[in-house]
């Protein structure tokens, strides 16, 4: 396998070079008020692999659950999958694979992002299912004049990546279109280790699951992306965006999964249109569409099942949304107020096919549509040292299971008796939430959150099918209820001395928590045991600090930490374990950089406990905690250049950031695949503007 230490990279950008904005919103987040601020982070210099490592890595509230070398997932504060919204541009996207092989963090070019907004709790209203928090990718927007980067890229491990971005345009008028390809040998952990042996490792070279000999050197992946945007100012008044966005991923290992990812393929098209000042009730009039998919191949082609003829096999997922929103903003009675409707179709539609044949086997998510209607009102008033806002929400939600009479189930008794008159389901739903901050000073202040925030099932966890010779293999329950979190958040934010301090304190009690776990009830082999869902109460609480200290005029200190823990309330049938699966122990980060106009460096310190408190009865087990040291350095050698090293994982560790839950479906039967995070990885950026 390629190695290199060092890598060379030309990733400039047209503002401002590779720079993400990380901003973490809390009570003025999002308010109505377009003079408010939002308190940011910045990332400069990371290797701009994958999104969800760029977020754990800045913020130790949110958690990275790794399962390949890009393609990875997020929890925040303990909330995971469909309990939080990730959002491109305030649009959603949903990825195909029921495993979360393609994430909606995976959707994205990292180059291409401007800031991500990051809000904690059930205090969004303007998005659907937003129960545990939302975070919003924000891309950067076409500039006027010409410019642009062009860009390569080679790393640790083989990582290479080559990008083009240009854009044009004058005051009225403005145009980008950015391409980029980027491929990857398997990485290497602390104990020199690839992805394929580390499968090997767990399962033995002979395990179906294991990959085939032949297969021991394939690249982590491949991939490729294509987008374009522009920005038509058509009135003093008036402002049209529309955004393009393609990419192309191929032969994505997973090596804790049965499968890998032959194919992903993503569209996404994004419009807004917005008008100012139409009169006394309407500040700004915002009308946004969007559209995107995702084709999901995967398949078992580099395992030893593929030898088997009846195991050697495809899955073909496809998931669609579309979706409006129509918003209004105006003041009123001192109030600023936003009113808006939401509304959208999801459809998630997935078969497992025969391999070579592509002889349809089974239906495994059978053309399921959800489709949301919702009405919004947020109110945001000043009352002396006072900040009030308020939101609340009502959402008609339909989920309709439209292919369980497809042929390959049709005639499948235990199937059709199964879901037999619960093909569709209703439901209605109340969000709000009341925020209010207390100004002690021009700098400092106290804040309250209370909020309840509701997400529906899902279609796989409401219809999903794996049924062979009498016995389930997973299984979806048309029964289940919608979640909802009731939350309250407590903090502090300001300045002690010339410190920056941010407190937050939050407990969450959750009712009807939409939970994964394993049981054998109903199958015909009481040893095959299937994956499936059941609603429970449960809680989880937990907080974080952030501070940050500046020395003299380039020095910055930086500490945070972010603790949760989480509870049932109620056992599942057969089960004593009352932790909560998914909840990660404490994280913390301390850094110390220096910036001028000419160099920047940074060392880091990244630290978790051990994961002492795990739900054993679904899966997971102790963990081991761990620590990491990360620098790097950069220096601005021209207008237009500038040269950044790092290296990640300096003392070489070998550690893993996530456990191994049942509802991830990890290989491995009692022992689950655990997969370690890289060994020492170099990179450096040579970036490039015009």
């Amino acid at each position: 396998m390629k190695r290199a230490g060092v890598v060379l990279s030309f990733v400039a950008a047209s503002l401002c070079y590779a720079q993400i904005e990380i901003q973490k919103v809390v009570v003025e987040d999002e308010a109505l008020q377009e003079s408010k601020e939002l308190r940011s982070d910045e990332i400069q210099f990371t290797r701009q692999q994958d999104l969800a490592q760029v977020l754990s890595e800045t913020k130790p509230e949110i958690n990275m659950v790794r399962a390949s070398a890009i393609g990875n997932d997020i929890i925040l504060r303990g909330f995971k999958r469909d309990d939080i919204n990730v959002l491109i541009d305030g649009a959603k996207i949903y990825g195909g694979c029921p495993n979360r092989m393609d994430p909606p963090a995976m959707h994205i070019s990292i180059a291409d992002i401007a800031k991500v907004q990051i809000k904690e709790g059930p205090f969004d209203v303007e998005h659907f299912g937003s129960m545990g928090g939302v975070v919003n990718v924000i891309t950067k927007e076409p500039q006027s004049g010409f410019g642009g980067k062009v860009g390569l890229t080679y790393g640790s491990f083989a990582y290479n990546k080559a990008e083009a971005f240009v854009h044009t345009g004058d005051e009225k008028f403005r145009f980008a279109l950015g391409m980029g390809h980027e491929n990857s040998d398997q990485y290497e952990d602390g104990d020199g280790r690839t992805l394929v042996e580390q499968n090997w490792a767990a399962l033995g070279k002979n395990d179906l699951n294991a990959y085939q000999e032949r297969y021991k050197d394939l690249d982590a992946y491949t991939r490729n992306l294509f987008w374009a945007k522009t920005i038509y100012d058509i009135a003093s008044n008036q402002r049209l965006k529309l955004n393009f966005y393609t990419d192309k991923a191929s032969n994505v290992l997973y090596p804790a999964f049965q499968m890998d990812a032959q194919l992903d393929t993503t569209l996404m098209i994004n419009g807004e249109y917005e008008i100012k000042n139409l009169g006394a009730f309407s500040k700004s009039l915002v009308l946004k569409g969007y559209y995107s998919r995702v084709l999901h191949d995967m398949g078992t082609k580099f395992r030893n099942a593929a030898l088997n003829p009846m195991l050697y096999r495809t899955h073909h997922v496809r998931s669609e949304i579309k979706g409006a929103t129509l918003k209004n903003s105006f003041d009123a009675l001192d109030i600023a107020w936003k009113v808006g409707l939401d509304t959208s179709r999801r459809n998630w539609n997935g078969i497992c096919l025969a391999e070579p044949s592509k002889k349809p086997k089974q239906v495994r998510i059978p053309d399921v549509d959800t489709d949301n209607v919702g009405v919004f009102l947020e109110g945001l008033k000043a009352l002396g040292p006072w900040s009030v806002k308020v939101g609340v929400r009502y959402d008609n939600t339909d989920i309709d299971a439209n292919g369980l009479h497809h042929p390959t189930i049709a005639n499948i008794l235990p199937i059709q008796n199964y879901y037999k008159n619960k093909t569709s389901k209703s439901y209605d739903d109340i969000s709000a939430n009341l925020l209010a901050k207390y100004h002690l000073s021009e700098e400092n202040a106290l804040y309250i959150e209370l909020g309840q925030g509701v997400r529906v099932p899902d279609a796989q966890e409401l219809y999903f099918i794996g049924f062979k010779k009498g016995n389930w293999s997973r299984r979806g329950n048309p029964d289940l209820k919608e979640s909802k979190n009731r939350e309250l958040d407590l903090g502090f934010e300001g300045m002690i001395a010339d410190t920056s301090l941010r407190l937050d304190l939050f407990y969450s009690d959750l009712t009807d928590y939409i939970y994964a776990y394993r049981t054998n009830k109903g199958n015909k082999n009481p040893q095959k045991y299937y994956l499936t869902w059941t609603n429970i109460d449960a809680h989880i609480y937990g907080g974080s600090v952030d501070l940050a200290k500046p020395f003299g005029d380039f020095w910055l200190a930086e500490a945070s930490a972010s603790y949760q823990r989480g509870k049932k309330d109620e056992r599942i049938p057969g089960q004593a374990d009352d932790d909560m699966a998914m909840i990660p122990p404490l994280h913390a980060r301390v850094a110390l950089s220096y910036e001028d106009e000419e160099y920047y460096a940074m060392i880091e310190a990244l630290y978790s406990a051990a994961w002492e408190h795990y739900d054993a009865d679904n899966g997971e087990r102790r963990i081991d905690g761990w620590s990491v040291v990360n620098i790097k350095a950069s220096k601005q050698i021209s207008d237009t250049i500038r040269i950044n090293v790092g290296v990640d994982n300096l003392l070489d560790e070998t550690y893993a950031v996530n456990n191994t839950y049942v509802g991830r479906s990890l290989i491995g039967g009692r022992t689950p695949v655990l997969i370690n995070e890289p060994g020492r990885y170099f990179y450096a950026n040579l970036q490039v503007r015009f």
